[in-house]
């Protein structure tokens, strides 16, 4: 049965390209809808946003987040816990930000920003609910 469930997270994760990321600055939550990449292997998202907003911001404060995914149409959606992790390296950074335009040309623009930087989430667990009541939680082999 665990096997399913896992088998239904990675199909949600990686059959989707839009989550939520929910960031706080300790004291106010801040929800985000949100273009995403995905290295699968190693359950890390990547994102960009703009470097002075308010999620930029409250990823600095509290570097821990939540993202859902969902297919609302069946009813069942993934709750992803993860820590920001900046990435360091800039040929990195282009490399990941090169991907992720691949993946959203309508991005390319904003991507190309000055003020624009790549956000890095290393996903530690996920929830995998639906409509029904149902839930499992699984933690990430790298967290």
């Amino acid at each position: 049965m665990s096997t399913e469930k896992l088998q239904l997270i990675d199909d949600l994760v990686l059959g989707n390209d839009i989550c939520v990321l929910a960031t706080s600055d300790g004291f106010k939550p801040h929800a985000s809808l949100m273009h995403y990449f995905v290295d699968h292997a190693a359950m890390k998202f990547y994102f960009l946003s703009l470097e002075g907003s308010r999620k930029s911001r409250n990823l600095i404060k509290c570097p821990h987040v939540s993202m859902v995914i969902d297919r609302r149409s069946e009813g069942k959606a993934v709750t992803i816990e993860g820590v920001h992790s900046p990435v360091q390296r800039r040929q990195t950074v282009e490399a990941i930000t090169h991907l992720f335009v691949l993946r959203h040309p309508q991005l390319k623009e904003f991507a190309e920003r000055p003020d624009t930087r790549l956000i890095r989430i290393e996903a530690r667990g996920a929830q995998l609910v639906d409509i029904a009541g149902e839930s499992f939680f699984t933690k990430f082999q790298n967290s």
